[in-house]
């Protein structure tokens, strides 16, 4: 689904959350106007703001995704969502989005990981606007990482973080402190941090001008997630991939990546185990968008 360019990112966001208030009802059966309420819930937990007066069932995300522009925030934004609450002890897998994304597209995936571990989305840090935003990669791993740890994780259980596309370098940065043992980093289409390095400053540059240029028509929110996905690959810039001492499964797309090639090789470096995995008829977000969790779920599940 094609949106208007200057609120394509937050129109995303709500389109994926329409989708996990839907699965949700699906499985807990109830009337359409229980997915209402469920879209509005989540999409105050991700924005902090309320569209309950932006329209009725039948409005379409681009209206809400316009709407939503001049409402205040009146509620934290919420970056970390539970999908599943396992017992104390069972340990923690973790997804991270890719550079627009939410942790709302992980819904379905969430769902199929057969494990009685517990299961966290996290979406990018620094949309709240009583916030800073967070600026180097390793910062806002520790970030994160500080938050599970308060939550219950324990430095004797496991911890399985899913990354993708650039939800792998934080997901890497996240495993390299810490301080357990026992753990693996699932990766798909994402690559070390070094490989930015190789895409053109005048690309980069251009790039960044027409996002910026696009948010500043689209709205509040819209500019602070296009900031945001600018912070990150900023972030990437300066960054030095460490090493982890966790094995690291790399799920790899038939898509042309805009950071270039990718093979297990260029992650060689920063683990004691790369395993790659190809999926050559799909493209980069097929995955998620055609309902193909299945076919990475045996990366995530424990062994």
């Amino acid at each position: 689904m094609r949106f208007s360019p200057e609120i394509r990112h937050t129109c995303g966001n709500l389109l994926w959350l329409r989708h996990h208030a839907e699965f949700e009802c699906r499985h807990a059966p109830g009337d359409d106007r229980a997915v209402l309420e469920r879209f509005r819930e989540l999409v105050r937990w991700r924005f902090g703001r309320d569209v309950s007066k932006l329209g009725a069932e039948s409005t379409s995300i681009e209206q809400i995704g316009r709407g939503i522009q001049a409402l205040p925030q009146i509620d934290e934004v919420r970056p970390r969502f539970l999908f599943r609450d396992g017992p104390k002890g069972s340990g923690r897998i973790l997804l991270l989005p890719g550079l627009h994304g939410t942790a709302a597209t992980f819904f379905r995936l969430a769902s199929l990981i057969p494990t009685s571990m517990t299961i966290v989305g996290w979406d990018h840090l620094g949309l709240d606007e009583s916030c800073r935003r967070p600026k180097r990669i390793d910062e806002m791993a520790a970030s994160m990482l500080e938050v599970e740890l308060q939550q219950g994780l324990r430095k004797d259980e496991p911890l399985i973080v899913f990354g993708f596309c650039i939800g792998g370098i934080l997901g890497h940065s996240m495993l390299e402190q810490f301080e357990g043992r026992a753990g693996r980093l699932v990766i798909l289409d994402g690559h070390p941090a070094e490989s930015i390095r190789d895409v053109s400053r005048m690309r980069r540059v251009l790039g960044m001008a027409k996002a910026i240029r696009d948010a500043n028509r689209g709205g509040r929110i819209e500019g602070r997630l296009v900031r945001i996905g600018l912070d990150r690959l900023r972030a990437l810039g300066i960054h030095e991939t460490g090493m982890i001492r966790h094995p690291i499964s790399l799920y790899r797309s038939g898509a042309r990546l805009g950071f270039g090639p990718l093979a297990a090789e260029h992650w060689r470096d920063h683990a004691p185990e790369v395993h790659q995995r190809d999926l050559p008829d799909l493209g980069h977000i097929d995955v998620f968008r055609d309902h193909h969790e299945k076919r990475i779920v045996d990366g995530i599940r424990v062994a």
